[in-house]
């Protein structure tokens, strides 16, 4: 077909941009008309929703540049490439809606302090219904692409396209008012539109600023990456989960994973390399394993680790601990180890130290411990 010369609808970026230039289109299409529309009936509710398609139409625009930008390959100066470019579209698309929103309140305002007479007729009417039902669909396209490719920016263009039905649907019904019992509400339901307009940019604001700042991965692949390591049958365990996202689709992953000391290097290392290649060939993502020896069989240590567990529970029965070292220290001994610390946990890290600490000197006079504290980010 025509567009397959022009889009890769192979690729995640090329897809996004073909939705992009159908956007692009329909809402030029609907501004010129809703603008003739308006300028002959007089009405500001239709000429206010013909400018937001005309704004839409920009957006979308950006929409396009943002997939294009998104596409190309890392380089010097960006070695992760540039997928959060997306980002930067969507959030160009929310702001746009808050402005359009805001300068439709104040022209709405204004209609209502001052009141004009309209030029209604029912073709305006059918062609603006008929508006609706074009925009409705795009809708309902932009939620499909945003659906098959995870896209923030297209989620909120499909947002604006179905709050634009909600709009044309309202200055319908106030012009039906007006012709039929010449009541001009035009006014009031530009307030109205304008409210939704504003509602719907701060909603798309939100989302689109989550990823941007650093929100929680999806909790399907933190737990399909932690499943296929610990299925491994030599890993005891894993913690430290870290995963940064540099675009919809691509992330990058560390983790420690923790596989019994009497392991030689080579093997522990063969063990990591093919967990590595098989959860980036599952999920498409960059991993780096860090391999954490644990002590499996010694009772001396088994004892330790238990009176730390036991001690940390006592504190707080969610604190959990790994890395756990036992080394000599003067006439005691010096218990190393690091705590995972749960979201809003009441104490501080200073607090949290000193009483493990005072626990364990009440325990054991000699010892000491040296902890460090992991705070979750996955």
């Amino acid at each position: 077909m025509l567009w397959k010369k022009f889009f890769n609808l192979s690729t995640r970026e090329g897809f996004g941009q073909f939705v992009s230039f159908a956007g692009i289109c329909v809402n030029i299409l609907l501004s010129c008309v809703k603008l003739f529309i308006g300028l002959m009936s007089g009405a500001i509710s239709i000429v206010a929703d013909a400018f937001n398609n005309l704004s839409d139409a920009g957006t979308a625009t950006v929409m396009l540049a943002g997939f294009h930008i998104a596409a190309k390959p890392a380089d010097e100066e960006h070695p992760f490439g540039h997928g959060r470019a997306e980002y930067l579209a969507g959030l160009f698309i929310a702001a746009a809606m808050i402005f359009v929103g805001g300068k439709l309140l104040y022209s709405s305002v204004e209609k209502i302090i001052t009141p004009e007479d309209l030029i209604v007729d029912r073709i305006i009417l059918l062609v603006l219904s008929l508006s609706v039902a074009v925009k409705f669909f795009l809708g309902l396209f932009y939620r499909y692409a945003a659906r098959k490719i995870n896209s923030v920016a297209i989620q909120a263009a499909a947002l604006d396209s179905f709050t634009d039905c909600l709009a044309t649907g309202v200055v319908i019904i106030s012009l039906g008012i007006y012709m039929e019992f010449g009541i001009n509400i035009d006014g009031g339901a530009g307030v109205f539109i304008s409210a939704f307009i504003l509602h719907s940019g701060f909603t798309s604001l939100k989302e689109i600023l989550n990823p941007l700042l650093g929100d929680k991965p999806n909790q399907d692949l933190i737990d399909g990456i932690k499943k296929i390591v610990t299925d491994a049958p030599e890993v005891l365990g894993v913690h430290d989960l870290i995963i940064h996202s540099y675009g919809s689709s691509k992330f990058f992953v560390t983790m420690h994973v923790e596989i019994p000391a009497t392991l030689t290097l080579i093997d522990a290392h063969e063990i990591v390399d093919k967990l590595e290649r098989k959860l980036q060939s599952t999920f498409e993502i960059f991993v780096t394993l860090h391999v954490d020896p644990v002590i499996i069989g010694d009772a001396a240590f088994d004892e330790h680790r238990a009176l730390a567990e036991k001690i940390l529970a006592e504190i707080d029965e969610n604190l959990s601990l790994h890395d756990f070292r036992v080394v000599s220290y003067k006439s005691g001994r010096k218990l190393i180890f690091d705590v995972i610390v749960p979201q809003n946990f009441p104490m501080t890290d200073r607090e949290l130290r000193k009483n493990f600490q005072r626990r364990l000197i009440e325990l054991h006079s000699d010892d000491r411990a040296i902890i460090h504290l992991d705070h979750q980010y996955c």
